[in-house]
């Protein structure tokens, strides 16, 4: 009885082996910001006034995938995302209604943390692999500013924000025939009552044994929200990642 078990056990394990793929990515990239922030206050520019230079952070996603055709696969995505500002404004300012003079150092803090969560169907899957699906991005952000104003008293002020936001997805890969190399390019894009996001990335990717590989591209992620609890936000941040990838 115990043999017959252990069989079906090894049998089962086979075969989920055989019914479920995927693909985990673990990347690190590097991003430039560029735009504006504004909180109860001025349109700040981040690089002139913020001092917000360049920076390098994390990220995971995970691909699950299977044959039954009218159950979209899955992906989940985790991205961490920071940076942080000292100097001197090149004008003074208006924070959470706070005047920020250019007579003293600000600093200044901005979080951000991104959860992804996609639904998607492949479309193609040969020389030619093509992805289409609807992404749900969890945004969960905070900024913060501190300086003195006109009689030199310090001041701080801080706000965050959350909201999700339903995008469109879409991942395309080209195998290169007869190699281990692909190109490949995916994103997420929405555009509504003011608001703009999108992240996308492009890159080359060689595989290993095992399907153990790295890749290497450019990232860019657009950020512009209007008005989220007198929070808004145009930025730009863009840079060269590199991750290493399991193709399972």
């Amino acid at each position: 009885m115990k043999k017959i078990v252990l069989a079906t056990m090894l049998v089962s394990s086979l075969s989920m082996a055989d019914f479920i793929g995927g693909e985990v990515n673990l990347g690190y990239y590097t991003h430039n910001p560029s735009g504006t922030a504004q909180y109860d206050g001025d349109s700040i520019d981040i690089e002139d006034d913020l001092k917000w230079e360049n920076e390098q952070d994390i990220f995971l996603k995970v691909y699950l995938e299977h044959p039954i055709p009218v159950i979209p696969n899955i992906k989940v995505g985790y991205t961490d995302f920071s940076h942080s500002g000292d100097g001197t404004p090149s004008t003074s300012f208006t924070f959470g209604g706070e005047n920020y003079t250019t007579s003293a150092n600000i600093t200044s803090d901005f979080n951000l943390k991104m959860y992804d969560i996609t639904l998607y169907y492949e479309l193609l899957d040969n020389w030619l692999n093509l992805d289409a699906g609807i992404n749900v991005k969890y945004i969960d952000g905070d900024i913060s500013v501190d300086g003195r104003d006109s009689t030199g008293k310090p001041i701080h002020e801080s706000t965050d924000f959350e909201l999700p936001i339903p995008m469109l997805y879409a991942k395309a890969k080209i195998d290169i025939p007869t190699t281990d190399l692909s190109f490949q390019a995916e994103g997420n894009y929405v555009n509504y009552d003011g608001n703009t996001l999108y992240d996308l990335e492009a890159g080359v990717r060689y595989l290993f044994a095992l399907g153990f590989g790295v890749e290497a591209g450019y990232k860019t992620l657009k950020i512009k929200i209007d008005d989220v609890d007198d929070f808004s936000m145009d930025t730009d941040f863009n840079g060269f990642y590199g991750k290493v990838v399991w193709d399972f």
